[in-house]
C-alpha cells in the first residue's frame, strides 16, 4: 500500500469520527466533553496511522506523531478529571507556524 494510499483512508477514518462525535453528542452533554472526546479520538487516529505506517515499513511522519500525541495525552487528561489544560490552543497555533515556516523553508518552494 502506498503512503498516499494510506492517509487517504485515513482522512475518510477521521471523518467518518468527525461525523459519529456531531451525530451522537448533538445532544446536552456540553461543548467541552464534546471537544475534548473528537480531539482524543483524533489523537489516537494520527497515532494510530503511524502505527500502521511502521508496520507497512512506511515513512513516519512527526508531525502526526507529536499531534497526536499531544491531543491523546492532553485530552485524555480533560476527560478522566474534569480539567481544561489551558495550553492546548497555544500548542496547536505553534506546530501550525512551525508548519507554516517550514514549508516555506523548503528547497522545492515554487512561486508560480
Amino acid at each position: 500500500m502506498k503512503n498516499g494510499t494510506l492517509t487517504n483512508v485515513f482522512w475518510g477514518l477521521f471523518l467518518i469520527w468527525f461525523g459519529v462525535v456531531a451525530a451522537l453528542l448533538k445532544g446536552d452533554l456540553g461543548a467541552t466533553v464534546n471537544s475534548a472526546l473528537f480531539a482524543l479520538g483524533t489523537g489516537v487516529l494520527l497515532l494510530l496511522l503511524n502505527g500502521v505506517r511502521t508496520f507497512l515499513r512506511l515513512r513516519l511522519s512527526i508531525l502526526t506523531i507529536g499531534l497526536g500525541l499531544i491531543l491523546t495525552i492532553v485530552n485524555a487528561f480533560e476527560l478522566a478529571f474534569g480539567e481544561m489544560v489551558p495550553f492546548l490552543p497555544e500548542l496547536l497555533i505553534i506546530a501550525g507556524v512551525a508548519l507554516v515556516i517550514g514549508a516555506f523553508r523548503t528547497r522545492n518552494f515554487q512561486t508560480y
